[in-house]
């Protein structure tokens, strides 16, 4: 049974507004019904894109004249591919670092140490499955200049696991002072935010056309990436 009932029907190009701002305000273990006089699908990817993806939706009754979706939380459904779980990852890879940014940035160093041991561990978790695991059995063609998608992915992931070392063997070497790392996360946050947006952007989608053709290797895929990316206790400061 839905919590919340959102009716779009009538309001034509405004209804991207209303459903933006009515859907980022759904919490955990929230349902919220979406009834539309239109075909959802242009709608609903776009609000999921400016919401980080962090929702998720399906049709429940197909129009005309009436659609009926049901939207949750994306972390309440199970993945439903490598895709969908890589982008997962980096929502909670983000969560965390920026967890650990805040409390630096409030000058509780004690509290932001085990949030950036889970965001250093989470990461180098991530980096193996794209590195070791997917690219061999999805790669592209790769340019000599190296400016291709692959290329640049992997290189992005040396830069921003050595900025990530520098600043890991800070905290180990103990912070007295906020200001003493808060250049290192200033650094590993911009770096972070430009290499996702190009990964989802550039790569993800023709991972996501290899795999629909190769559907077996695709749901083992998922699977050896699942256990890969297992973690063995909390690590997401909004769960």
């Amino acid at each position: 049974m839905a919590d919340f009932v959102l009716d779009l029907r009538g309001l034509a190009e405004h209804a991207h507004t209303r459903a933006y701002y009515t859907l980022r305000e759904l919490r955990t273990g929230q349902v919220f019904e979406v009834l539309l006089d239109q075909e959802p699908k242009l709608l609903m990817d776009a609000v999921s894109l400016q919401l980080r993806h962090a929702i998720h939706w399906q049709v429940r009754e197909n129009g005309p004249p009436l659609w009926q979706l049901s939207v949750q939380r994306r972390e309440d459904v199970a993945p439903v591919n490598l895709v969908d779980l890589l982008e997962r990852d980096h929502l909670r890879i983000d969560r965390l670092f920026a967890s650990a940014l805040h409390k630096v940035n409030a000058g509780d160093l004690e509290g932001a140490a085990p949030d950036f041991r889970a965001y250093v561990d989470g990461l180098r978790r991530h980096v193996e499955v794209e590195n070791e695991l997917i690219v061999p059995l999805l790669d592209l063609p790769r340019n000599p200049n190296g400016q291709d998608p692959t290329s640049i992915m992997l290189r992005e992931h040396d830069e921003i696991l050595e900025q990530t070392t520098m600043l890991e063997h800070e905290f180990s070497e103990g912070v007295d002072e906020a200001w003493a790392v808060a250049p290192f996360f200033a650094l590993i946050s911009g770096a972070l935010a430009k290499h996702e947006g190009r990964e989802e952007q550039n790569l993800f989608p023709h991972w996501s056309r290899a795999l629909n053709e190769r559907p077996d290797e695709a749901a083992e895929l998922l699977q050896r990436a699942q256990a890969l990316l297992a973690t063995t206790g909390p690590t997401d400061p909004d769960a």
